[in-house]
């Protein structure tokens, strides 16, 4: 028997014409959906799959590139940052420890040069794709083009935003630290500038140099700022969810899921 069809709003799947998808389960306002007259067969070649799961089985995506310049970053700020301890702690003499000093600022700065670049063409590229899937959606919404288009359409989209938000997140992280040490990693490199500004002169550096590394812990601190943030945002993420389980709004399985997930984040 001859049924009529809609479009799930939600998995994207041609389903009966019911208040919920056979498919995914989820309510539909069968006000705001339209049937399906052209076909029978269903717009979504992954079928019995969420959008969600789909792109989760897309492989993970070629960040090489990235991933170098962050090692190699990562490598000399690390380098950095030790050597000015081991010169605080006596173990460096100036004139060694400056001429040393400078070759890893020189490429820390030639390194970022090529990071900034990257991020800005990634950007420019997630501004162009995200317009694209705004004027996607009013497109359909007015009807200029079909459920079926749409769909496809923007799985595409979706699909080259999720090649690019890995790279990103990878490129914001300078310092390859982990989300959760961030705090941590801050404190020394305060530490670091404080003991500079009043021990470098009388450790044997010039006030140039004094001047010189300051200016290159605070630049180091402000781009810190972001990655502190998204902490914060996180630790208070997880500070309601332990709230929301404690007086009962949460069950045990839906604290936990929620808990390992921004842990996980937390851990990047």
């Amino acid at each position: 028997m001859w049924e009529e069809k809609i479009i799930c709003p939600h998995c994207g799947r041609e389903t009966n014409k019911a208040p919920f998808c056979k498919f995914c389960g989820k309510p539909i306002d069968l006000g705001e959906v339209r049937e399906v007259k052209e076909s029978s067969e269903p717009i979504n070649e992954h079928k019995g799959e969420d959008v969600e799961e789909i792109m989760e089985k897309i492989p993970p995506q070629e960040i090489s590139e990235e991933r170098r310049i962050v090692e190699q970053l990562a490598n000399f700020y690390n380098w950095r940052h030790k050597l000015i301890e081991l010169f605080l702690n006596g173990e460096a003499a100036a004139e060694v420890f400056t001429e040393i000093y400078r070759e890893y600022r020189s490429r820390i700065q030639s390194i970022n040069a090529k990071r900034m670049e990257l991020i800005r063409s990634l950007e420019q590229k997630m501004s162009e794709l995200t317009t694209r899937l705004e004027q996607l959606k009013v497109r359909h919404e007015v009807g200029e083009i079909s459920d079926r288009q749409y769909i496809t359409d923007k799985l595409a989209i979706d699909r080259e935003l999720s090649k690019i938000k890995p790279k990103l997140n990878m490129l914001y992280n300078a310092f390859n630290v982990k989300l959760a040490d961030i705090p941590d990693y801050e404190e020394k490199l305060r530490k670091f500038k404080d003991e500079i500004a009043e021990r470098g002169k009388s450790l044997g550096l010039s006030q140039e140099d004094v001047e010189m590394i300051i200016e290159d812990l605070d630049e180091t601190l402000e781009s810190l700022k972001g990655l502190l943030e998204l902490h914060r945002k996180l630790k208070k993420e997880l500070d309601k969810i332990e709230l929301r389980y404690r007086i009962g709004e949460l069950t045990e399985e839906e604290y936990q899921a929620a808990k390992q997930k921004i842990e996980r984040q937390m851990q990047l």
